[in-house]
């Protein structure tokens, strides 16, 4: 897999002299990029285009390995497995909360392939069970991949910055991945993942966190999933993680905001304008095939139950007969836990911290969904009716902050910027402030918080009028063009 992924670099040789040429001739896409940031971001963006697509899913899978990251000496890395039985007991409250989607549900969820989820704890070297454990806090973090690519390791280099500067241990997990697992396998063994921390089995080697010292961390899908988990939790009753943050989050699987299909961030941003981010489409792929026949026969169920009602704008119906997304059919991108940005309510949840760049593909989705958690009232879906008069949810989220980064793409944080350097360390702020607020039993009163931070890394007023055009959007959750 390295020789194949080394050749196709080297096939962009070509893309990397245009590149070098548009920059020193027409300048670069934004005005404070140096030809690294240009070159990284081109090259990557070629990476999800149509050659991608002689890699079979279990290839692109099996590959993320070779990029893990070696631990630094003043931290250590400790691996362990969730048993089968927290899966158990999260799956008996996901099928509570699924059960009116089930029409649109692959029920193959229900039965794991492997019985215990693998998952990494990176911490202090000196770190032990015997501190302090009143003062001990720890970020359960979820990693990206669309949900379909990607494991607990990926995140290795950013989850050590993250652990070093907010003094948490980070708790990462290898969930279920789609098309062989999909909707709602990430949320289940997510769900799992928390109630190991709040109960863990006596040989686990650490004691049981309350849920006031816990953060849930993720990043593109991962980000997605952070927010869905805390919906879901939020929806079933149970106790609250002390906060939510999420870099550049997928939260919107309908792609139905103005950024996502804005060609001008073709030049900024890696992410492809890829319906569903199936990047790994080769049909000589047992996976592939089996998720073509399953989801095939969920789309035929469905069309022979026109008058049951889905969840979402009638536009998932007319996408067509194939499912644009490897974890779960077009006519459930809508279901609240798939897209939580158009919940019916996004009131009520912990603090939340979401975080995106300016010129990225999501950034339109992060924001709407910032602004609905912080007024719920005022932002409901415009377009399709979902209940917000009967929800238990209205009020705002005690706490919502939004962190608009000037000139930078997807998932940032991995990189070499500044801005990368500035939002572990707000972020890590934000951590020890929710969590000391959770365990003193003294949150804030509402607020609301928008940031702008320029490509230098300053803090500075967000201007709201520069997303107007967002905030009136009629149209979330429409799919674009059918």
């Amino acid at each position: 897999m390295l020789a194949v992924i080394v050749l196709e670099i080297l096939k962009r040789i070509p893309l990397i002299f245009s590149t070098i040429i548009k920059h020193f001739k027409h300048g670069p896409p934004q005005p404070s990029w140096d030809l690294k940031v240009h070159l990284i971001v081109s090259i990557a963006g070629t990476l999800g285009a149509p050659p991608y697509k002689k890699f079979t899913i279990e290839v692109a899978q099996s590959s993320i390995p070779i990029f893990t990251y070696k631990i630094p000496s003043d931290l250590k890395l400790y691996e362990t497995s969730i048993p089968h039985e927290y899966r158990i007991n999260a799956q008996a409250y996901i099928e509570k909360l699924v059960k009116p989607y089930n029409i649109v549900i692959d029920p193959i969820w229900k039965t794991p392939r492997n019985d215990e989820i693998k998952g990494e704890l990176i911490m202090d070297k000196d770190w032990n069970e015997e501190n302090d454990w009143e003062k001990e806090k720890i970020v359960l973090f979820l990693h990206g991949g669309a949900y379909s690519t990607g494991n607990s390791k990926i995140a290795h280099d950013f989850c050590c910055k993250l652990s070093r500067t907010s003094g948490a241990r980070i708790f990462t997990i290898s969930y279920r991945l789609a098309p062989q697992n999909p909707f709602p396998s990430a949320l289940c063994d997510s769900l799992a993942a928390y109630l190991y921390l709040m109960n863990p089995p006596k040989d686990s080697g650490f004691k049981a966190y309350k849920p006031e010292q816990i953060v849930f961390g993720g990043d593109s899908a991962g980000g997605g999933l952070v927010v869905s988990l805390g919906l879901a939790i939020r929806d079933l009753g149970l106790p609250l993680p002390a906060g939510i943050v999420s870099w550049s989050p997928w939260t919107d699987l309908t792609h139905s905001m103005p950024s996502f299909n804005d060609t001008a961030v073709d030049e900024t941003d890696f992410l492809p304008l890829l319906p569903g981010f199936k990047f790994a489409r080769n049909t000589n792929s047992d996976a592939y095939r089996e998720f073509r026949t399953r989801s095939g026969n969920i789309i035929r169920n469905i069309q022979k139950n026109p008058e049951i009602k889905i969840i979402g704008d009638e536009s998932l119906k007319r996408i067509g007969n194939q499912s644009i997304s490897f974890y779960v059919v077009n006519e459930g991108l809508g279901i609240p836990y798939v897209s939580p940005m158009l919940a019916e309510s996004l009131g009520g949840l912990p603090p939340l911290l979401i975080i995106a760049g300016n010129v990225e593909r999501l950034r339109d989705e992060a924001i709407y969904l910032a602004y609905r958690a912080s007024n719920p009232e005022k932002y409901r879906l415009p377009k399709y009716e979902v209940d917000f008069d009967n929800s238990r949810f209205k009020s705002p989220s005690k706490q919502v902050i939004l962190e608009i980064y000037d000139e930078i793409f997807h998932n940032f944080h991995y990189s070499h910027l500044e801005a990368a350097k500035v939002t572990v360390r707000r972020a890590s702020e934000f951590i020890s402030t929710v969590i000391q607020e959770a365990l003193q039993a003294n949150p804030t009163s509402n607020k609301f918080e928008t940031y702008k931070i320029t490509y230098q890394g300053e803090v500075q007023n967000f201007d709201e009028s520069s997303i107007e055009h967002v905030l009136t959007w009629d149209k979330a959750g429409v799919f674009p063009g059918v």
